[in-house]
C-alpha cells in the first residue's frame, strides 16, 4: 500500500531558528548602570529590559490611570537638577544682594559728593544741626536757574525751604539758643507784627547765614507776590488763574499743569518781602553793609511797585545807615536832604558812596534828572580823591586761592577735606572804611561816568552825553585789563558791557534822528561848570556827523571788546535803565 501522499507544506522542511528582523544585529547596544538616572528612565514609554522598582518610574499606562491621566513629574526634578537649581537661586541671590548693596553704596556716594560740593559753593555755620545746613543748601541750590529742567528758578520750592530754615534759626530748642528780645521790646510793623531781634550773642558766621537767610526769603517772597496756596492740596498758583469773584477773568492753566483752585480754598502763599526787610533792618547784631543793602533792596522793591515816595524815604533810610557810623567831625560829609557829598569830605566810607549812588539812580528812573545829575557829579569827585592804593595791593587770581597747584596737593587736599571741615570763610568787609583808588574803583567810576552819560543825553545833550558814554567805555577797558582774572573782576565786566550796550543805543537813535536838530548849545549850570570843560564846556558839536559809520565804527569797538570778556553779564543785569 503506498504511503499517504503528503502536501507541498511538509515537504518543506521546518525552520532550525525563528525569523528575526534582518536588521535586529545591527542595534548597537548601550550600557546602563542601573545607579544613573537617564531620559530614557523618565519619558521612554516601553524599556527594552526589566527596570528595578527603587530605581525605575512604574509604567507609564498605570500612571495614567492612577493620576487621571496627568504625566508623572516627580521625577523631573532629579538629583542633578535638584543640585543645579540650587546654585542656580543661590548664585542669583547673592548677585542680587551685591547688586543692590552696591547701588545704595553709590546713591550714598553721590549724595555725600554732591553735598561735599554744595558746601564749599554756600557754607554753613558749624553749629548749625544737620537738618538746617541740608536745607541752606538745598535753597540756595534750587536759585539756579539750572537747578530745573525748564531754566526757571523754582521760587516755590526755595521759599518754602527758606521759610522752614527761619523758624528753625529763630526757634531756642533748635538753632535758635542765645537769641533775645530788643531792648524796647521789638518793633511793631502794620500787617508784619514784631520783628527784630538781638543775635549779637551768636557767631559771626551763623549772624551772615541768618543774613542770606532773610535775604533770600524775601527774594522769593518778591517773585511770589500775589500768589496763592490751595490749602486743600498745598499747591501754589499764580491768582489769575483762581477760579472766583476777585478773578472773574482767570487764565487758563498751562498744558500738563495741575487744575486751577478755587478762591474758597485759597490764600496767601508767601509773606509779603518786606516782613523779612524789615526784619534785616531792626535786627540787632548785622552789619552796617548788611542792613544797608537790605535797606536798598527794598527801596528798589518799592520802586517796582510804584511806591517811588515810599522808596525814596527808605533810600534816605540807607543813607542815614551808611553816615551813622561815620566819626561826629564827619557829620556835614553829605547834604541829608539831597543826597550830593561835600568838597572836601571828612570821611568817605564804601557804605555812604554806595547810598548815595543809588539815590541818584532813583531819581533818574523817576525822571528827575536835575536832581540825579549833582549827586552823579558828587559821587564822582569823591571817588576820584580816594587814597591811591599801593602798587602791590592786588587782589590775588583765582588760581592763586587754591591750597597748591601740584596734582599730589591737590589729591591730598580733596582727601582731606572729606575728612575734616576747612575753616570758614573770612567775613567780607563792612564798608565802613575809607576804599582804596585801585583798579577795581576805577571801575566804579566808569560806571557813575556811564551814568552821567545817560543822563546827560536823555536831557537833550546828546553829544556831551556821548562823549561821558566813550570815555568811560575807554576807562572800563583799561581797568578790566589791569584786572581781568582777579577777584572780583565781574565789576569791571559789567560797567564795560554795559557802557558799551549804552554807546550802541545812543548811537543808533542818533542815526535814526539824523536829519533832526543836533544837541544845540545849552548854558550849564555854573556849579558844575568845570566838570565839563574837559570836554569843551558846553560847546556841542554842530557839524553833520555821519552816524552810520559812527555806528558801524562802534559795532567793530563793541565785537574787539567783547573777546577780552571772559563772561558775559549775570542774568537779569539790564543793559541800562534809561533804556528798558
Amino acid at each position: 500500500m503506498r504511503p499517504p501522499r503528503l502536501s507541498p507544506l511538509h515537504r518543506i522542511c521546518p525552520p532550525l531558528r525563528l525569523f528575526r528582523p534582518p536588521n535586529a544585529h545591527s542595534r548597537t547596544l548601550y550600557i546602563r548602570l542601573f545607579s544613573q538616572n537617564s531620559l530614557l528612565l523618565l519619558i521612554t514609554p516601553v524599556s527594552p529590559r526589566p527596570q528595578l522598582p527603587f530605581l525605575a518610574a512604574s509604567a507609564p499606562k498605570n500612571l495614567l490611570r492612577q493620576r487621571g491621566g496627568q504625566w508623572q513629574l516627580s521625577r523631573l526634578l532629579t538629583t542633578e537638577r535638584k543640585r543645579y537649581i540650587k546654585e542656580q537661586l543661590w548664585l542669583a541671590g547673592k548677585y542680587t544682594v551685591y547688586g543692590y548693596t552696591g547701588l545704595v553704596l553709590v546713591f550714598l556716594i553721590s549724595f555725600g559728593v554732591q553735598n561735599e560740593y554744595l558746601e564749599r559753593k554756600y557754607p554753613t555755620p558749624r553749629e548749625w544741626t544737620v537738618v538746617s545746613r541740608m536745607n541752606y543748601r538745598s535753597a540756595r541750590r534750587s536759585e539756579e536757574p539750572n537747578a530745573t529742567e525748564t531754566g526757571m528758578t523754582d521760587y516755590a520750592r526755595s521759599g518754602n525751604l527758606y521759610h522752614i530754615l527761619i523758624g528753625r534759626l529763630e526757634n531756642p530748642d533748635k538753632d535758635g539758643e542765645g537769641i533775645a528780645e530788643l531792648d524796647e521790646g521789638g518793633i511793631l510793623v502794620d500787617g508784619i507784627g514784631k520783628t527784630g531781634a538781638d543775635i549779637s550773642n551768636k557767631s559771626e558766621p551763623w549772624r551772615r547765614c541768618y543774613y542770606e537767610v532773610l535775604m533770600g526769603a524775601a527774594r522769593a517772597a518778591e517773585h511770589l507776590d500775589g500768589w496763592v496756596i490751595d490749602n486743600t492740596r498745598r499747591i501754589s498758583f499764580p491768582k489769575d488763574v483762581m477760579i472766583g469773584p476777585d478773578n472773574p477773568n482767570p487764565k487758563p492753566v498751562p498744558p500738563g499743569a495741575h487744575p486751577p483752585p478755587s478762591q474758597e480754598n485759597c490764600s496767601p502763599a508767601y509773606k509779603p518781602p518786606e516782613a523779612y526787610y524789615l526784619k534785616v533792618l531792626t535786627t540787632k547784631g548785622f552789619s552796617t553793609k548788611q542792613r544797608l543793602t537790605s535797606a536798598l533792596a527794598y527801596a528798589d522793591w518799592l520802586n517796582f511797585k510804584g511806591l517811588p515816595e515810599s522808596a525814596e524815604e527808605m533810600y534816605k533810610w540807607g543813607l542815614d545807615i551808611a553816615v551813622s557810623t561815620h566819626p561826629d567831625g564827619a557829620i556835614n560829609d553829605v547834604d541829608r536832604s539831597t543826597g550830593v557829598i561835600s568838597e572836601d569830605p571828612t570821611h568817605l566810607s564804601e557804605n555812604l558812596l554806595l547810598a548815595t549812588t543809588s539815590l541818584a539812580v532813583h531819581h533818574a528812573r523817576n525822571k528827575d534828572l536835575s536832581t540825579a545829575l549833582p549827586i552823579f557829579l558828587s559821587v564822582l569827585r569823591a571817588r576820584r580823591s580816594l587814597p591811591e592804593a599801593p602798587p602791590h595791593a592786588t587782589k590775588p587770581t583765582r588760581s592763586q586761592n587754591a591750597e597748591g597747584t601740584s596734582i599730589p596737593s591737590l589729591i591730598f587736599s580733596f582727601l582731606k577735606s572729606g575728612f575734616v571741615e576747612g575753616p570758614y570763610p573770612p567775613p567780607p568787609p563792612s564798608g565802613e572804611d575809607t576804599p582804596l583808588r585801585s583798579a577795581a574803583e576805577v571801575c566804579e567810576e566808569s560806571g557813575v561816568m556811564a551814568y552821567i552819560g545817560e543822563v546827560l543825553f536823555a536831557s537833550s545833550k546828546r553829544a556831551m552825553g556821548l562823549s561821558w558814554t566813550h570815555d568811560a567805555v575807554d576807562l572800563a577797558e583799561a581797568s578790566f585789563q589791569e584786572v581781568a582774572g582777579t577777584e572780583g573782576d565781574e565789576r569791571c565786566r559789567e560797567c564795560l558791557e554795559v557802557g558799551l550796550k549804552n554807546w550802541q543805543k545812543m548811537v543808533s537813535q542818533m542815526a535814526i534822528n539824523e536829519n533832526t536838530t543836533k544837541g544845540e548849545e545849552e548854558p550849564g549850570n555854573r556849579g558844575w561848570g568845570a566838570w565839563f570843560s574837559r570836554i569843551g564846556g558846553g560847546n556841542e558839536e554842530k557839524n553833520e556827523v555821519n552816524w552810520e559809520r559812527e555806528r558801524e565804527i562802534v559795532e567793530v569797538r563793541y565785537k574787539k571788546a567783547k573777546k577780552m570778556l571772559d563772561a558775559s553779564i549775570p542774568p537779569g543785569q539790564s543793559s541800562g535803565w534809561l533804556f528798558l
